[in-house]
């Protein structure tokens, strides 16, 4: 009978123990906030992932609009492998994990939240709802505001709690857990219009470029056919330095127009380099209306790794965290 008990109650929190394992060590993970930033890390001290809540300066002589803050840079492997890019002089308001949304329709008029340069809108951080640690995982949950410029006035249209969780898989593998929960702010709806990219992106790591780097979805596509393919998962994978890694794209059936279509840079994408981009992008292929009262949210799971993932091995683990 004990043996039932045990066994059942491992089965009722297998998915804890898949959001992160005890160190074994008595060791904790760490969630320490510095002047400009959030540093998570595993139990034995490496740094995985940095959140920036102050406003990062754009690069002299440009455009002051390009500043922001309420991203992910950077995003690291276990073994110290750097995943992410900011501020690119291709695409200064790229900003290593991100989530805003880019043709926002509010009250008949649009509005661009991701191409800040435009001047249109922004999203700022606000403030911590919460910042945890212990020795399963560590995380935070940050307040983010969806500003809309209109003739020198700001509108905040939306409301935005992003909690983001690490939790080591094994020696090779963490997990990112992200819940973006989305509150229209005023009487009015907001509708999130049909367009090729918004929602959660990655700036992947300059050293990324078509020659030493490779793309994986959940239907078998490579990054000759992903764009605009319905996913439950997609990989982004390459050379790190003298060795590899990459990062597991897992979306929760749940989300809004799931399987989700994503977006990926073609191979000859900046003047022929081929830099890689991946985003989850509900709205690539309709619209969303987000409806005033009323919350939405969408989940998604990153998982970070050292070496090669194999396509059976991401199935896994998107199996797992959808069910």
């Amino acid at each position: 009978m004990l043996k039932i008990i045990v066994t059942a109650f491992w089965l009722c929190v297998g998915t804890l123990w898949v959001l992160g394992q005890p160190s074994g060590t008595g060791k904790s993970y760490s969630a320490v906030k510095g002047s400009d930033e959030l540093l998570l890390s595993n139990p034995d001290g490496k740094p995985l992932l940095t959140y920036r809540y102050t406003v990062k300066p754009p690069p002299p002589g440009v455009d002051e609009a390009y500043g922001r803050a309420g991203y992910i840079h950077p995003l690291q492997t276990i073994a110290g492998k750097v995943l992410t890019h900011i501020q690119p002089a291709d695409h200064y308001h790229h900003y290593g994990l991100w989530n805003p949304w880019t043709h926002v329709e509010y009250k008949g008029k649009m509005y661009d939240l991701w191409n800040i340069g435009d001047k249109k809108g922004t999203v700022r951080f606000v403030d911590f709802a919460e910042i945890f640690q212990d020795k399963t995982h560590a995380g935070f949950e940050a307040i983010h505001d969806h500003v809309i410029f209109d003739d020198g006035r700001e509108t905040v249209i939306m409301k935005e709690n992003w909690r983001i969780a690490i939790s080591q898989l094994d020696a090779d593998k963490y997990a990112v857990d992200i819940r973006s929960t989305l509150v229209p702010t005023t009487d009015a709806d907001v509708v999130l219009k049909e367009y090729r990219y918004a929602g959660l992106g990655l700036r992947a790591t300059p050293e990324w470029t078509n020659t030493n780097s490779g793309v994986l979805t959940s239907t078998g596509k490579t990054r000759k056919d992903a764009d605009g393919s319905l996913e439950r998962w997609g990989m982004m994978y390459g050379q790190l330095g003298d060795s590899e890694g990459g990062v597991l794209f897992l979306s929760h059936p749940d989300n809004y127009n799931s399987p989700e279509p994503i977006r990926i840079w073609p191979e000859n994408a900046n003047g022929g380099r081929g830099d890689q981009f991946f985003n989850f992008a509900p709205t690539k292929n309709m619209d969303w209306i987000l409806e005033a009262g009323k919350t939405y949210t969408l989940q998604y799971r990153l998982v970070i790794f050292d070496g090669k993932l194999s396509a059976a091995e991401a199935e896994q683990l998107w199996q797992t965290f959808a069910n």
